[in-house]
């Protein structure tokens, strides 16, 4: 039986998938010094359930839509520890924003490569997936634009987060 999706596709669709997992070890960790380290508990719960929980569960819907429902089975790489420090609550979502965005950019090269390996089934899932997953980067670029209007009172962003720049 023909293969319904390329062996370039499957590959990259792999490589989503182990990003995803990491990205939740990263976000994981960064929730965890937001709240602990600089008590941060709204924007640290904030996070964790509506970005870092999102990534197992993109995961899944990558593997369902893209692969397993074309009979491929789900490959899994290997995660990452997550011992990260920062220095300011500035620095955990400044980094956040960048890997939000190359994630991103991740999920576009994979979008573009079902393209140029035709695809095309594959291809239209990706792109309705990446349309979902841009309300994420769209949150996480709110997050930094808010923090610089707060300048060096964090703790009033945090006490503000929820009412008035989160949108998840």
């Amino acid at each position: 039986m023909k293969e319904m999706v390329s062996e370039g596709t499957v590959g990259v669709l792999y490589a989503v998938i182990e990003d995803c997992f990491e990205m939740n070890r990263w976000m994981d960790r960064a929730v965890s010094v937001l709240g602990v380290k600089f008590a941060m508990n709204n924007t640290s719960k904030l996070c964790h359930l509506g970005i870092a929980h999102y990534f197992p569960a993109f995961s899944d819907k990558v593997g369902e839509l893209c692969l397993e429902r074309y009979n491929i089975t789900v490959e899994y790489g290997a995660t990452p520890e997550g011992k990260q420090n920062y220095s300011s609550p500035k620095d955990i979502i400044n980094q956040m924003n960048d890997k939000i965005i190359g994630f991103q950019e991740v999920l576009m090269g994979a979008v573009q490569t079902a393209q140029n390996n035709k695809d095309c089934h594959v291809y239209s899932d990706l792109i309705e997936l990446l349309r979902q997953y841009n309300q994420i980067v769209e949150q996480t670029i709110l997050l930094v634009d808010k923090m610089e209007l707060y300048k060096d009172d964090m703790a009033s962003f945090d006490a503000h987060i929820k009412d008035n720049f989160w949108i998840l």
